[in-house]
C-alpha cells in the first residue's frame, strides 16, 4: 500500500511539472501555445496509462496475496482437523482399552480418576469443577459441592460404577439454598 502510494505521489509531482511546464509555454506565442497544449495533452495521457498499469498491477498482486492466505488457511484448517480426529481416536482407544473387561485387570489410580471424572463432565446436573476425586488404591474420595442430595447420590453411583473402584467415600456438600 505504501509502494502504490508512493508512485501516486510520484506521478502526482510529474503530472504537476508538466502542467507548470505547459503554463510556461503557454506565455509563449500561439504556435508554440499549440505545441505547449499537445505535449501537456501526451503527457497526462502518459500518466494515465501508467496510473492505470500500477492499479491492475497492485489489484493482480492483491487477488493473488488473497488466494495464498486462503489456501494456507484452508490447509491450516484441515491440518487442525486431522489432529483433532486423531486425538479424539487415540484417545476414545486407550479408554476403552482401559475400560474393556477383556484385560481382566483394573484400572490405575489415576485411570480410575480419570474415567470417574470423564463420566461427571457427560452429566448435565455434576459439576466437574466443584466435585474433587481422589482416588489411593481403588478407594475414591469425593469432595467439594452437589447442587442436590439427588446429585450427591448420583456422584457416588458413578463413581461405584468405574470398573477397579474398591470403595467410595462420599464427602460432598450439599448446596443450601
Amino acid at each position: 500500500m505504501d509502494t502504490h502510494r508512493s508512485k501516486g505521489a510520484a506521478l502526482g509531482v510529474a503530472f504537476t511539472a508538466i502542467a507548470l511546464e505547459a503554463l510556461v509555454l503557454a506565455a509563449c506565442d500561439r504556435p508554440t501555445t499549440d505545441q505547449a497544449k499537445r505535449d501537456v495533452t501526451d503527457a497526462s495521457k502518459k500518466v494515465q496509462a501508467a496510473l492505470e498499469r500500477t492499479g491492475e498491477k497492485i489489484a493482480d498482486a492483491s487477488r493473488k496475496a488473497t488466494a495464498e492466505v486462503k489456501e494456507t488457511a484452508s490447509q491450516a484448517k484441515d491440518k487442525s482437523h486431522d489432529a483433532a480426529a486423531e486425538t479424539r481416536d487415540r484417545t476414545g482407544a486407550a479408554v476403552n482399552e482401559a475400560k474393556s473387561s477383556d484385560t481382566g485387570r483394573t484400572l490405575s489410580d489415576t485411570a480410575i480418576t480419570a474415567s470417574i471424572k470423564t463420566d461427571y463432565l457427560k452429566d448435565p446436573d455434576l459439576s466437574v469443577l466443584k466435585i474433587d476425586v481422589d482416588t489411593k488404591d481403588g478407594v475414591v474420595v469425593l469432595n467439594g459441592m452437589a447442587d442436590t442430595p439427588d446429585g450427591k447420590a448420583r456422584a457416588e453411583k458413578i463413581a461405584s460404577a468405574i470398573k477397579g473402584v474398591k470403595e467410595v467415600r462420599n464427602h460432598l456438600s450439599v448446596k443450601q439454598g
